[in-house]
């Protein structure tokens, strides 16, 4: 029978490690995607996203040590402060990732006067791998 104590279940570092691997995996996707898209306008956004996942996984990473007492961190001074620190930089990056998207992405007010409508996004270069 599965043990569900926290400290002794075998659950709990491999859903750390699964984690880990999973924005590992998104920084990876994020970093082919901002190859693939080289100078198109989100290219940016691109970018953003992939830190964004970095520090997902450095704070998934720190959260596989708990407290970090191995290497000679306390309870008071523990790994814990830096994943919460790289979790406020993730969800920073997140919320000025979509800021960029969504000032991007909006267009230009039609008027009564005028017939035809600007986008400021009209760059689509995109930079197609060698297969």
């Amino acid at each position: 029978m599965l043990n569900f104590d926290y400290t002794t279940s075998p659950l709990s570092p491999l859903l750390k490690m699964v984690i880990a691997a999973a924005f590992l995996g998104g920084v990876y996707l994020y970093y082919k995607a901002s190859k693939e898209y080289e100078g198109a306008l989100n290219h940016n956004v691109l970018i953003i996203l992939l830190w964004a996942c970095f520090f997902g996984f450095m704070a998934a990473f720190v959260r596989y040590f708990d407290h970090g007492l191995m290497f000679g961190f306390t309870k008071e001074y523990s790994l814990k402060w830096f994943q919460s620190i790289f979790f406020v930089v993730q969800g920073s990056l997140f919320v000025y990732a979509g800021y960029k998207l969504f000032k991007s992405s909006q267009v230009t007010k039609v008027t009564p006067s005028t017939s035809v409508t600007s986008t400021p996004a009209t760059n689509t270069k995109i930079k197609r791998s060698k297969k």
